[in-house]
């Protein structure tokens, strides 16, 4: 493909030109009401919070009978890592990750 595009170039000097409108443009923008504020900056938080404890609750619910979260990260302090109480504890700590993640990354 070609770097010089004499389309490209005619379409971008037409670009590059402005257009008269004799102060139309300021005039609406001057009329404009200013921006509101955007009053749900708690929405995402909220639900991605909401998503992480529903996930934590899941991997408690899905466990086997009798296991204990604090069991859990008994074993995984002694290395074994994959009992089911070691594996439930894992569970909630990746829905934990995972949201702190998604906070971390939010770039709004």
């Amino acid at each position: 493909m070609s770097t010089y595009d004499p389309i490209d170039r005619l379409l971008r000097e037409d670009a590059a030109r402005g257009v008269p409108d004799d102060g139309f443009t300021p005039r609406v923008l001057a009329s404009l009401p200013a921006p509101r504020a955007v009053g749900r900056g708690w929405w995402k938080p909220a639900l991605i919070l909401g998503s992480t404890m529903l996930g934590s609750v899941l991997a408690m619910a899905f466990a086997p009978e009798g296991t204990s979260l604090v069991q859990g990260f008994v074993d995984i302090t002694q290395s074994r890592i994959f009992t089911s109480a070691a594996l439930t504890g894992l569970a909630t700590c990746a829905a934990l990750l995972i949201s702190a993640l998604v906070l971390a990354a939010d770039v709004d």
